[in-house]
């Protein structure tokens, strides 16, 4: 394939684009069709329904009912809207909640959700074909995922993966991790309060040797998707 031997990454993407699309070029249309007449759930399970389909590189028609938009500009709003729903939540009860979120914490540190719910489901495979049919046409990328997903994700270790303090959804446990950035001498209570945590996951207390390191492996710990 000429876009495995592209050293550029964008021409290379480029490349990828076009070759998929070209080879399913005389396939069946997918047709993507949302009534936005309806209720906001009633549009989102729309949207999700088109992407439980197995194969979404042939031809795209997207066609927005109640709008008088046809186009390309139709086209841009539905991949919008779709990468949003990814990265602030789908308006659905899917796991007894109102909001359901793939995705969790703060921006720029957005890691999978860890819901039993969304794990046990085809979800996730959902999303990955929303990212993917979105980067094939030209649509947004979901931004906002933690660096060290992506480390994951691209064939890195969790234990090679940069885990930053933001990553942490606890607010408590950051707190108490905290205590362990930088060189500041550690109060005796300081200490008291880390070596609980560490012991909790069977790590040793803090000493002069190890305070980078436990630092490190508490960060892992108190992130469930590594």
């Amino acid at each position: 394939m000429e876009w495995e031997l592209e050293p550029d990454p964008t021409r290379a993407a480029w490349l990828f684009k076009r070759t998929l699309l070209s080879h399913h070029e005389t396939g069946k249309p997918l047709n993507l069709r949302m009534d936005i007449r309806e209720s906001l759930e009633d549009q989102e399970r729309a949207l999700m329904t088109f992407y439980k389909a197995p194969k979404w590189a042939c031809p795209l028609k997207c066609t927005l009912e109640g709008d008088t938009a046809v186009g390309e500009g139709v086209s841009r709003y539905f991949f919008s809207k779709t990468i949003s729903k990814l990265q602030f939540g789908f308006n659905l009860n899917l796991g007894n909640t109102e909001v359901t979120r793939l995705f969790e914490r703060e921006p720029d540190h957005l890691v999978p959700s860890t819901s039993q719910f969304l794990l046990e489901s085809d979800i996730f495979l959902m999303a990955g074909r929303m990212i993917g049919h979105s980067f094939l046409h030209g649509g947004p990328c979901l931004s906002g995922m933690s660096p060290a997903i992506i480390h994951v994700l691209f064939g890195g270790t969790p234990e090679t993966a940069t885990i930053q303090l933001e990553d942490c959804p606890d607010l408590d446990l950051r707190s108490t991790i905290q205590l362990l950035e930088g060189n500041t001498e550690l109060s005796e209570q300081e200490k008291v309060i880390i070596l609980d945590l560490a012991l909790s996951w069977d790590l040793p207390g803090v000493n002069q040797n190890n305070r980078r390191w436990l630092f490190e492996r508490l960060l892992l710990q108190s992130n469930d998707p590594f």
